[in-house]
């Protein structure tokens, strides 16, 4: 019987098991290296749309800002041209001049900033995609002045608003308030309008005795010019945002790139 001897495969040396590691290695790495740079640039693009987005709502709320401003300084010259028909004695008062100026200068209207990139931005984990430390600190900065500084002078100006309007609806009518505005809306009434409205205010005279009314009326008066003087914060408050907003986008277009 013969025998057949066995072949038997060359065993492989140690060096090709090492460059099997080594290609494996890098393979996998490479791999890495590019679903990183993926990553990293999908972020990088999500970073500049959201800056791009920013800086949509920055522009558009300069000019909201720009445009409240010029609304209260018509309120406010309204205001003025209510408290200067009150007099004391009130017989001294024009009534007339009240009326015409009354609508506008309880007119009320207020800014609120459009958050509707940085809600995403915090809600969504969005800050760390922002990688320059400047643009997201100015960013936090503002969104923080918007929502302690500038709403806490907000509510307290409503709150001198709303005391000047309840004490209005003591001193004035509504009916005659109401034929008013029917008419003109937030235009200033005409001084051609002056006997119509004379004959309105005496014939729907406000049921409070003389020195009673005087007394409601001098409150009032104090109730407008308080409201008056609290726009200063106001002002205040307007003009600094502007300012943080005109200095973020030149920010965020410097350092995007962005137009």
């Amino acid at each position: 019987m013969e025998v057949h001897a066995h072949t038997h495969t060359a065993r492989k040396k140690w060096t090709h098991y090492f460059w099997e590691f080594v290609m494996l290695f890098l393979a996998v790495f490479c791999g890495f290296l590019a679903e990183y740079q993926l990553e990293h640039t999908i972020e990088h693009q999500r970073e500049k749309q959201y800056m791009s987005t920013m800086l949509e709502d920055l522009k558009s709320d300069t000019a909201l800002v720009n445009f409240t401003i010029q609304k209260w300084d018509t309120i406010n010259k309204s205001i003025d041209s209510v408290s200067d028909a009150i007099q004391f004695p009130i017989a001294g008062s024009d009534m007339v001049k009240a009326y015409r100026h009354l609508t506008n200068a309880l007119d009320y209207y207020s800014f609120r900033y459009n958050d509707r990139t940085i809600s995403q931005l915090k809600n969504s984990g969005g800050f760390r995609l922002i990688r320059n430390k400047k643009v997201a600190s100015n960013l936090i900065l503002f969104d923080q002045f918007n929502n302690d500084a500038a709403l806490n002078i907000t509510q307290q100006h409503s709150f001198f608003f709303e005391t000047a309007v309840q004490l209005r609806n003591k001193v004035f009518s509504q009916y005659i308030q109401n034929k008013i505005y029917e008419t003109h809306k937030y235009k200033i009434p005409p001084p051609s309008d002056y006997r119509g409205i004379d004959s309105m205010i005496k014939k729907y005279k406000i049921p409070v005795a003389g020195e009673n009314y005087a007394a409601l009326l001098f409150e009032f008066k104090n109730a407008l010019l308080a409201f008056r003087k609290d726009y200063t914060n106001m002002d205040w408050s307007y003009n600094t945002l502007y300012e943080k907003m005109k200095e973020l986008i030149e920010l965020i277009e410097e350092e995007y790139h962005l137009k």
